[in-house]
């Protein structure tokens, strides 16, 4: 995950997805989950952050819990959250 901090500008972020983690039908499920989970965790985040979250292959096959969970664990890491 990468990290840009702009605060005049809105929060978002970009899912970057190579063609090693699978076919175009993996890549396009591992992007919507990873967005789905940007979505839900988006009240939550600073103001002014630009993310990229660069999936690895191992995304292809985790559930969704496990991406949540990754996803929250770097965003911890990177103090991502408002209340950090």
């Amino acid at each position: 995950m990468g990290l840009l901090s702009n605060e005049e500008f809105a929060t978002q972020s970009a899912v970057v997805v190579s063609r090693r983690v699978g076919s175009a039908v993996i890549r396009n499920k591992v992007k919507r989950r990873l967005r789905e989970i940007y979505r839900h965790e988006l009240p939550k985040l600073r103001a002014g952050l630009w993310l990229v979250v660069t999936a690895k292959p191992g995304a292809a096959t985790a559930p969704l819990a496990t991406l949540r969970a990754e996803w929250l664990r770097l965003g911890a890491r990177l103090s991502i959250f408002a209340d950090s």
